[in-house]
């Protein structure tokens, strides 16, 4: 019997050990993102031509990767139609947003403010669909604010060629856009939606607007210049975008979501030291205490979501 028991509890502890893994692969690789979107933006491609080709690449790898398992794609009902077909919009503005965060401030900071999505999700909540304020809460998204405002009003966000103002602006619109997808995700039941299915309609529609909106503004659709911009698209499309997908998945399977958005706070550390050691970025101590605050309360707030 003792030993069934052991057996079990190590099987337990390598499914948490293998979830803890997943995590951290799923947000260290999306902290790779501003890394490859600025390489390309200094190949001379426009932000519609590289979230077009992001999403695109992206979407077929997975779609490959479903009729290789022979899992259905074809959506049910116009319900789960008009749900992909919304998340999807909000997905695409979190991405035009972030992107242009990452052009006009500090990459690492932009990060970091796209990661405020769960203090917002829960503010939203609070105010508009009558969850119960509580005081740690509260004490949290303070805490929050005031690390946007250590943030905003530090030398670390500036970039040489940057609008302050405009990078911070629309950081600030992926953060709620990211959090309305998930709000609106729960309330509309999407996350119903097999898994694989969902993700690959959300890929797939987002590189679609993005497309119209690259003939729509410039005309074409630039074509990717060199070996080093290939490169830095299959960085995007595969390894920030995909594999952060698909690992978050199964971390979700293996140690819920809680854990996993805690462990989430590794995007915005990589994104950080990637610009710190590649892109010329600097941090200074403000910005650091601000970035610290902004990850601890978004930690606090998940674990007290969990145990409400």
């Amino acid at each position: 019997m003792s030993t069934i028991l052991e057996q079990h509890e190590k099987k337990r502890r390598r499914i948490k050990l293998n979830g803890v893994f997943y995590a951290s692969i799923s947000s260290a690789s999306f902290g790779f993102s501003p890394l490859f979107s600025l390489g390309l933006l200094a190949a001379g491609l426009s932000g519609f031509d590289i979230l077009s080709y992001r999403w695109l690449i992206a979407g077929v790898v997975l779609m490959m990767y479903a009729f290789f398992k022979k899992k259905r794609l074809w959506l049910n009902s116009f319900d789960e139609f008009w749900k992909v077909l919304l998340l999807s919009a909000l997905r695409s503005v979190t991405s035009v947003t972030l992107l242009i965060g990452y052009a006009n401030i500090s990459s690492g900071i932009a990060s970091t403010i796209n990661f405020m999505y769960p203090v917002i999700v829960t503010i939203c909540m609070m105010l508009f669909f009558g969850e119960k304020r509580s005081p740690i809460d509260i004490a949290a998204i303070c805490v929050s604010i005031f690390g946007v405002y250590l943030l905003a009003s530090g030398d670390s966000i500036v970039v040489d060629g940057g609008n302050t103002r405009l990078g911070l602006i629309c950081s600030l619109i992926s953060a709620f856009s990211f959090a309305a997808y998930y709000i609106v995700m729960k309330q509309v039941k999407a996350d119903k939606i097999e898994v694989v299915k969902f993700t690959t309609w959300i890929m797939m529609l987002s590189a679609a607007y993005f497309i119209i909106c690259s003939f729509a503004v410039e005309g074409r659709l630039t074509m990717i210049p060199d070996g080093r911009s290939w490169m830095n698209i299959l960085g995007l499309g595969l390894w920030a975008t995909m594999v952060s997908n698909i690992t978050g998945v199964k971390a979700i399977r293996r140690i819920g979501p809680t854990h996993t958005s805690i462990l989430g706070a590794l995007q915005p550390v990589t994104a950080v030291i990637l610009g710190v050691f590649f892109l010329n970025e600097h941090l200074y101590v403000r910005s650091m205490i601000g970035i610290t605050l902004i990850l601890i309360a978004v930690s606090v707030v998940v674990m007290h979501q969990k145990k409400r």
